[in-house]
């Protein structure tokens, strides 16, 4: 065994000969990870000649950091830290001499040939505590399940995407022995909470519970760059082309690398319940509110009557889905971005002569009802002088009864939009407010507290109306004159909607 007292050799002439480093401290700190044995002690092995004591080694450098720069290398083993002999030593002992330090550290390292670090990497186990592992910021996301009829029975994957594309579809057991081969060979790593088996069938709030818990998991793996780039994980994720045949060639019965052709939507119905159905991906809105209305008893011909509404934690102004959107891919896109996208499933009328109409059928009228209490609790219309009344025929009467009241309070069956910009305002903004009755605008300053102006328009003097882009337009026609009015809005496909429905009923 070599006795090491600051000797130096030069790299450039011997590369495996033991040399000194000197690291500063940088913003991310020293900027390589250590691995190797726990314990201290240990056989004695042959490296580059001469016989060694267990080493820590060097696993990861990162590139362009301090131990870069100072010309540390992957897989050099640690003979000294901070002038202290460290062969043999265990794993925390070398960390702690490292943190010893808080901004310069001084290391006696020797490299040693690729195949040699191979060899000796092979003989043994991975360690490192997780405050070694550099961390990885790595967009890995679960945004969907999919149900599969396999030997007549339903297994359910999980959709595993990367920065919004699509990797990889596995089941429930993928997961279960990646994480048992990671913990194997990371066997001291801290690994989150896996979410465990269970004997009988999920029901849907279980199956959505292991769904997140699993998506927890695999994010808080994948954020550990040891763990992201090993083998292991990147075979599952799909990120290695490979035709090993071997213990693990039975998960080609339990993944998919292939975009699965349906996937599973879930769906928040006006009294916060939801329902699940299981959609082809490529299907556009109506496909979805056709499967709701199914999965509801609602008839296919009232379908027409209601949509899917899209909102996010961060806005929860609901806006309907445009009819060339579509919901599967909307999902996974808007994943991760301002907050949990929510689609809820709602009726879509302005006419009370409609709703009467729809109330015929118990599964429209248990909706429509659900959407009035909603809108009560919101104070989206106004029940000056009803509120005994309103309160009396919710908990007491029959749900059309409740209806009938709410039918005759102003501001029902109404659309408020946020305040925008108008072409015809330039010191403020204005509100959009769309009934069966009018068209009213109001007033407002541009951070949108509402001024005494308002100006009412009936439909029928609404000549032409649409939108391009952000910008929806009409023109109200009187007399002999026109005046088209603009309004720049992100809603604007939402106000050419209400328009073409408020028109529709009119017809």
């Amino acid at each position: 065994m070599m006795t090491l007292q600051n000797e130096k050799a030069d790299k450039d002439h011997e590369p495996y000969a033991p040399h000194s480093v000197i690291i500063i401290k940088g913003s991310q700190g020293f900027g390589f990870n250590v691995r190797g044995q726990i314990d201290e002690g240990g056989q004695l092995k042959s490296i580059n000649g001469n016989l060694y004591p267990p080493l820590q080694h060097i696993s990861n450098v990162i590139s362009g950091g301090p131990a870069d720069e100072a010309g540390v290398l992957m897989g050099d083993r640690i003979l000294e830290v901070n002038g202290i002999n460290v062969e043999g030593e265990s794993h925390a002992k070398v960390i702690e001499l490292i943190k010893s330090n808080p901004n310069k550290l001084r290391m006696v390292l020797m490299s040693v040939p690729p195949k040699e670090n191979e060899r000796l990497d092979g003989e043994s186990v991975s360690y490192c505590s997780e405050d070694e592992f550099e961390l990885n910021k790595v967009d890995i996301t679960i945004p969907s399940m999919s149900q599969k009829d396999e030997g007549g029975k339903t297994v359910v994957y999980y959709n595993v995407y990367l920065d919004g594309k699509f990797l990889c579809s596995h089941r429930y057991k993928a997961f279960y022995d990646l994480q048992v081969d990671l913990k194997n060979k990371f066997f001291q790593f801290e690994f989150p909470k896996f979410p465990g088996k269970w004997p009988f069938q999920l029901s849907q709030s279980q199956l959505e519970k292991r769904h997140k818990e699993l998506e927890q998991w695999l994010i808080h793996v994948c954020t550990v760059s040891q763990l992201f780039t090993h083998f292991y994980l990147q075979d599952f994720l799909g990120l290695i082309n490979n035709n090993r045949n071997d213990e693990k060639a039975d998960q080609a019965s339990i993944c998919s690398k292939n975009e699965p052709d349906n996937a599973d939507v879930k769906v928040f119905l006006p009294d916060k319940s939801s329902v699940c159905v299981n959609i082809p991906t490529e299907s556009y809105v109506k496909e979805l509110n056709e499967a709701i209305c199914q999965k509801v008893n609602i008839p296919l011909d009232s379908a027409i009557y209601f949509s899917i509404f899209k909102s996010h934690d961060s806005d929860q102004f609901e806006v309907p889905l445009a009819l060339n959107e579509k919901p599967l891919e909307l999902h996974v896109q808007n994943y991760n971005e301002c907050g949990s996208l929510k689609f809820t499933f709602k009726k879509f009328v302005f006419s009370n002569r409609i709703e009467n109409v729809m109330c015929e059928d118990n599964a429209c009228l248990n909706i429509l009802y659900q959407q009035a209490v909603k809108e009560l609790a919101d104070k989206k219309f106004d029940t000056t002088g009803k509120e005994i009344e309103l309160k009396r025929t919710q908990h007491i009467s029959t749900q059309k009864e409740f209806l009938d009241v709410v039918h005759t309070c102003p501001g029902y069956n109404t659309v408020a939009f946020p305040h925008c910009a108008c072409d015809s305002r330039r010191d403020g903004h204005v509100i959009l407010i769309i009934s069966s009755e009018k068209i009213s605008i109001q007033a407002c300053s541009q951070s949108g507290e509402k001024q005494d102006q308002i100006k009412n328009f009936a439909w029928p003097s609404v000549s032409d109306y649409g939108c391009d882009g952000e910008i929806f337009h009409f023109t109200i026609s009187k007399s002999n004159s026109e005046r088209k009015i603009s309004l720049t809005t992100p809603y604007a496909d939402y106000m050419l909607q209400c328009f073409d429905r408020v028109t529709e009923s009119h017809a």
